[in-house]
């Protein structure tokens, strides 16, 4: 089976002095992390060839269908999370009859809290 031309990435977003930003969207809440993801591919032709990309999130997202038309930043969405789920895009490329569909585990590495790299941004 040939692996999917795509491939999808993410990662923690941080403030302009490189600390990971969160929120508690309730008092007893957990920490919600700012998340990014985008798509990937060692093909850069094929890259400007894609016209959109759609995203499903968790269930639990009152907005959980999102897309993305922005080549420039790879096809990237972001959004607030607090735990793993598993992303799913649908890649539309410009000559293809079907989206390219692929799933990531999203996977959310934070570093050790040192006491100065973490922002409170609620």
């Amino acid at each position: 089976m040939t692996p999917p031309p795509f491939r999808m990435q993410n990662s923690v977003i941080r403030d302009p002095k490189g600390r990971v930003k969160f929120k508690r969207l309730s008092a007893d809440g957990a920490d919600h992390y700012h998340i990014g993801v985008w798509i990937e591919s060692d093909d850069p032709e094929l890259m400007d060839r894609v016209s959109h990309v759609e995203y499903t999130l968790h269930p639990s997202f009152p907005n959980r269908e999102r897309r993305s038309e922005n080549r420039r930043n790879d096809f990237s969405i972001t959004f607030w999370a607090w735990g793993r789920f598993d992303v799913e895009a649908r890649v539309f490329v410009e000559g293809e009859a079907e989206p390219f569909r692929i799933t990531h585990r999203l996977n959310i590495q934070l570093p050790a809290d040192t006491g100065a790299n973490y922002v409170d941004v609620t």
